[in-house]
């Protein structure tokens, strides 16, 4: 009996060993508002998405989306290893989505991992970092 309790106590530290930490900071909050935060494990996925579609969906590993003041917003997130890209808007009239001119410039604070710059979203490679074990990724907006 204490084999098998002793199997499955190592069975569970290793899904925890697998587990890496990335700690996020968004600086620069000027407007109150949703916080739209998402961490992309695909390049096709974080190519592809407008900020229309908040919430959970195949190619975001993490993410959280909750209303925040002004100033600077910090989270932290348990995830396995690997290449990430992490994308951010703040929601400013809470209409679920990212509000963008007619040139589809945003009207709304946004940024992206690496500060990444580029007129419309940026290549995955630009904004992607490889998480080993532990990160923090700073964010201006």
């Amino acid at each position: 009996m204490m084999k098998y309790f002793y199997c499955l106590l190592f069975i569970l530290c290793s899904f925890q060993l697998r587990a890496a930490t990335l700690d996020v900071e968004i600086q620069g909050v000027t407007e109150e508002g949703i916080l739209h935060l998402a961490i992309y494990n695909s390049k096709k996925v974080f190519e592809s998405d407008r900020g229309d579609k908040p919430g959970s969906q195949p190619g975001i590993e993490a993410g959280v989306i909750k209303k925040i003041n002004k100033g600077t917003y910090r989270g932290s997130f348990a995830i396995p290893p690997g290449t990430y890209a992490i994308g951010v808007y703040i929601d400013e009239n809470e209409n679920e989505k990212l509000d963008t001119n007619f040139l589809g410039i945003p009207k709304e604070q946004y940024g992206f991992s690496n500060n990444a710059k580029a007129f419309g979203i940026p290549k995955f490679e630009a904004a992607s970092f490889v998480l080993d074990t532990y990160k923090i990724v700073q964010i201006v907006l």
